[in-house]
């Protein structure tokens, strides 16, 4: 064969293998692609029965309503030695002490072993009731006007917070129903709603009532304190509730639904009507679900209506 012809055959047949070779590894490929779709994975559950009440949370302060003022009876000087805050006081304790400043100038309290004399220029400042003293206003040494504030001496006995209820909330709070205040840090104190006050706030409407800590001793706290108040809107009843990562909403939390299994591979989306929500449980009000449906707990977020899906095992 002549040269020319086996380099003119070398040059047609090569381009034709090349290219055969590349749609054969081409092919299984694509195949593969369209027959395995991705899928969420997910595990399942079942609505159970849990005894559920619905809970009114309200803000709350604490507040010393029974406070007593110390006050100088004269103009004069604060003698020592100086209470201190947080001292605890007994009714009718003498707290400060006032020297007048005419008894200053004349040494009068120099002079008290005179019969002639009666009057030391001394004047002991007592409180009324037994507490804590709260505030330190004038130190020894001080120059004060008569009338001018020493100090105040907070009742504990008296001690509570001051409840906000809205209007529309009304309905549910009544004088001695039972509650529980949740303190900052955890704790949970049993009280009691005490008085409702008449007076309501204009802006918020808002009505005050006073919640007392009841059974047992009350931990040490300070005025102004923000905190939460349980009150039950309705006795507990039993109702079929999920977790609340089962049940998803959307941004302004107006609609609400779980993904439920149709089989082992495919779930769809059941709008729900919700209750309330307690220890991770969430009342599901509407529709009944059967023990034997199965929800998706997680993997549920993002899928659309219907979505194919794998169980987790």
């Amino acid at each position: 064969m002549p040269v020319y012809s086996l380099r003119f055959l070398l040059a047609i047949g090569a381009p034709l293998l090349l290219t055969a070779c590349h749609s054969g590894d081409g092919t299984p490929g694509a195949v593969a692609g369209t027959t395995s779709a991705p899928r969420a994975l997910v595990t399942v559950g079942a609505v159970r029965t849990d005894t559920l009440t619905d809970v009114l949370r309200l803000s709350a302060i604490s507040t010393y309503p029974a406070k007593d003022v110390l006050r100088a009876t004269a103009t004069g000087y604060v003698l020592s030695p100086s209470p201190v805050p947080g001292q605890a006081v007994s009714a009718g304790q003498t707290v400060f002490r006032v020297q007048t400043k005419e008894a200053r100038v004349l040494h009068l309290d120099q002079l008290t072993g005179d019969p002639r004399l009666r009057f030391s220029g001394i004047l002991a400042v007592k409180t009324t009731r037994a507490g804590v003293l709260a505030t330190v206003d004038k130190l020894a040494g001080d120059y004060v006007q008569d009338g001018e504030q020493l100090g105040v001496v907070y009742d504990k006995s008296r001690f509570g917070f001051v409840l906000d209820v809205p209007a529309t909330q009304l309905r549910y709070v009544r004088p001695g129903q039972r509650c529980r205040i949740l303190l900052p840090d955890g704790r949970v104190l049993a009280g009691q709603v005490a008085e409702v006050l008449a007076t309501a706030d204009p802006t918020l409407q808002t009505q005050r009532y006073t919640v007392r800590p009841t059974g047992g001793a009350v931990p040490e706290l300070p005025e102004n304190l923000a905190v939460q108040v349980e009150l039950d809107r309705t006795a507990p009843r039993p109702v079929p509730t999920l977790p609340r990562e089962a049940v998803l909403t959307d941004e302004t939390q107006t609609q609400f639904w779980v993904m439920r299994l149709l089989d082992d591979s495919t779930a769809v989306k059941v709008p729900v009507v919700r209750g309330p929500e307690q220890d991770g449980r969430v009342e599901i009000s509407r529709p009944r679900f059967s023990p034997q449906d199965r929800i998706l707990l997680t993997g549920n977020y993002g899928l659309d209506d219907t979505a194919a899906v794998q169980l987790s095992r």
